[in-house]
């Protein structure tokens, strides 16, 4: 019988950082050793504490506050890779790609469009579309904004949506079409944005106005659950997410020249420091159509391609 291949040493040998569920693999596509990765993605394994323990390292060193690194909003970061390198190659989903400069003004023209819909500063607005190009869009635009970005479960029921939107006050939704028929019950101000950014360009952007909106303002609420009609709304602010990027970024450090693959399944609201991490850092993002993920085939085809340099994987016990 042959036996599973030693997963510590895979881990220890390619540099990957184990949170949660998650695994975050940064290695040269080159590199790679396609047994584990078979193996992790087709028999889940859990690592032992020890393993977590030397991966999180390098962060716990990590002294400098972000208060004093940052002191801007994060869609900062993202402005400014977008004004120097406009015309870097920004996020691609499938066989459509955009580049910094083309994300940065489609973002900029749904932000005003959310403006002018009624979006305040400081308000939460609900994204509710799978991964592609129109989730990382509408992330960014909700920014731009000054909102506060709420990411929803396209799998979930009428029922609880509409509760999740209640709780968290949320009185605008950036949709794709496919999922309007999810928000029947709600009273909340549709914004649909589908992956051709139909619809998105109905209005030319002058400057956003964010004021009011500082490191210390909230810029996600995060849902954890709840029992009948009362889900929990968590708000997490620009700093707390800049902390945990900067966390991410001390323990495998990406710009541009980079390729990040998103394709584990996570949970809607980790989509949202999982785009912006590469978007803050000049690197690309690669999100893989859900159809691909468990063809190791498909995937091994597409990581070479695209030079993928670092991934998210799950890795549940």
């Amino acid at each position: 019988m042959n036996e599973r291949p030693d997963v510590g040493r895979w881990l220890t040998e390619h540099h990957v950082v184990m949170e949660g569920d998650a695994l975050v693999c940064r290695a040269p596509h080159t590199a790679l050793d396609w047994t584990m990765f078979e193996e992790i993605i087709r028999h889940p394994h859990e690592s032992d504490a020890k393993q977590h323990d030397a991966c999180c390292e390098p962060a716990a060193r990590h002294a400098m506050t972000l208060a004093q690194a940052a002191p801007e909003p994060i869609h900062r970061r993202f402005e400014v890779r977008a004004q120097l390198n406009p015309g870097a190659r920004a996020v691609k989903f499938g066989d459509d790609e955009l580049t910094y400069g083309e994300l940065d003004s489609q973002a900029d023209s749904l932000a005003v469009i959310l403006q002018e819909q009624g979006l305040a500063p400081l308000e939460v607005c609900a994204v509710l579309m799978p991964e592609s190009l129109a989730m990382v869009r509408a992330i960014l635009a909700v920014l731009k904004a000054g909102g506060v970005c709420l990411m929803l479960d396209p799998g979930e029921d009428c029922a609880q949506l509409a509760a999740t939107l209640r709780a968290a006050g949320a009185r605008t939704v950036i949709a794709q079409r496919a999922y309007l028929a999810c928000l029947t019950e709600t009273d909340a101000k549709v914004v649909c944005c589908d992956d051709d950014a139909g619809g998105c360009h109905a209005y030319w952007p002058n400057d956003c106005v964010t004021d009011g909106v500082s490191p210390v303002s909230p810029v996600c609420a995060v849902c954890r659950g709840g029992d009948g009609d009362a889900p929990t709304i968590v708000f997490q602010q620009h700093i707390d997410v800049l902390d945990r990027l900067e966390s991410m970024q001390a323990r495998a450090p990406i710009g541009q020249g980079d390729s990040l693959l998103q394709g584990a399944e996570h949970a809607p609201d980790e989509a949202f420091w999982q785009s912006l991490w590469p978007l803050t850092q000049g690197a690309r993002l690669v999100i893989v159509p859900p159809r691909e993920r468990m063809d190791l085939e498909r995937m091994r085809q597409l990581i070479e391609r695209e030079h993928i340099t670092v991934m998210h994987v799950n890795f549940r016990g």
